[in-house]
């Protein structure tokens, strides 16, 4: 029997600031200005205030990486929850790439705070980038079928916490400035998915799942270290590889259900970058209309990695009234490189 995604919900940090706000914050010369006012994004929502963002040490940034992590999870989780019982969750994956919590876990930490049964399994996904979601999704689904008890799978990106160092007025060069194109798109945000069985026709089942990774684009998405600190890496190749990877991911998938891109009617769509979006439209041959959310989300509140895909699925479930019978393909991206592909049907 299949589980189902039975609710979602997403928290987002208080401080939020329009493009041209963090551009001057950030000191770049006018001529960086069309990277941040081409991205297609509106405002962005961060956990360390702007104003604070280039003055944090590293061992600033992870203990306030630590508080924001756990606040906006707690939070996300509360409202997935929508009332039931926290003690009634089998398990708790957690996922997240932008700051380090050494052991105990935030998982460990929300158990505290919400008084999880001393039973509760925990598991801790690292450091798997924008790409998180997808097998954060696919442990709390294989934790229900072998359990028959709800999972929760809790995605937190907060990438103020691990903002590099950079002279605005003089920005590093490496990787077509890298740095600042990072620096214009990602945001701060926690989503969180409930797992389980019911009986209630608007939650989607997950049908299936695939994955495809290309290590040929290992070194052109992800972190590196450098004096002491989290760099990010974003080549210039990405759009174009990402959008390779899911061009190849996503027929696997649906030939394995005889299912042709026709017959998706919702698509949640890892809003990585306006770019991004544009390739995987015109190669896997999408409307326009189907990126709808992804568009949105990017819009509202930016790349938020791995947490994006959650809050692209959110306002789907909110606004975009699925029907009984009616297909979802959830597309993931991320180092490595990897896309992942997860198949909903709504409907029972």
């Amino acid at each position: 029997m299949n589980p189902k995604i039975i609710s979602t919900a997403y928290a987002l940090p208080d401080n939020s600031y329009s493009q041209e706000e963090i551009f001057q914050e950030l000191g770049y010369p006018r001529a960086f200005k069309r990277i941040f006012t081409q991205a297609s994004i509106d405002k962005r929502h961060f956990w360390v205030p702007l104003e604070r963002i280039k003055g944090l040490s590293w061992q600033e940034q992870q203990e306030e990486y630590k508080r924001g992590a756990l606040e906006l999870s707690k939070k996300a989780l509360l409202d997935c929850l929508d009332g039931r019982d926290p003690r009634e969750i089998g398990c708790v994956v957690f996922a997240s790439c932008t700051g380090f919590v050494p052991g105990p876990v935030i998982p460990h930490y929300l158990s505290k705070e919400l008084g999880l049964l001393p039973g509760t399994y925990f598991r801790n996904l690292a450091s798997h980038g924008c790409e998180g979601g997808f097998p954060g999704l696919r442990t709390a689904m294989e934790y229900t079928i072998v359990s028959g008890k709800p999972s929760v799978a809790i995605a937190c990106e907060l990438s103020s916490c691990s903002y590099f160092p950079e002279p605005g007025e003089k920005p590093d060069p490496e990787n077509h400035y890298e740095l600042a194109r990072s620096n214009a798109i990602f945001g701060d945000a926690a989503t969180c998915a409930l797992v389980g069985f019911d009986d209630d026709p608007k939650h989607p089942l997950i049908i299936d799942s695939e994955t495809y990774t290309d290590t040929a684009y290992l070194d052109d998405l992800g972190y590196t270290w450098r004096d002491g600190r989290l760099r990010v890496r974003l080549s210039p190749n990405v759009p174009d590889a990402a959008t390779e990877l899911v061009s190849k991911v996503v027929p696997i998938l649906l030939r394995r259900h005889q299912l042709g891109i026709g017959h998706i009617e919702h698509w949640i769509i890892h809003a990585a970058g306006s770019q991004v979006l544009d390739n995987i439209r015109d190669k896997i041959g999408l409307p326009e209309s189907k990126l709808f959310f992804s568009r949105q989300v990017l819009k509202l509140a930016g790349n938020c990695s791995s947490t994006t895909i959650g809050i692209v699925g959110k306002m789907l479930m909110e606004t975009g009234a699925p029907r009984a019978g009616e297909y979802g393909l959830v597309v993931s991206l991320g180092p490595g490189l990897t896309s992942g592909a997860t198949l909903l049907r709504w409907g029972g």
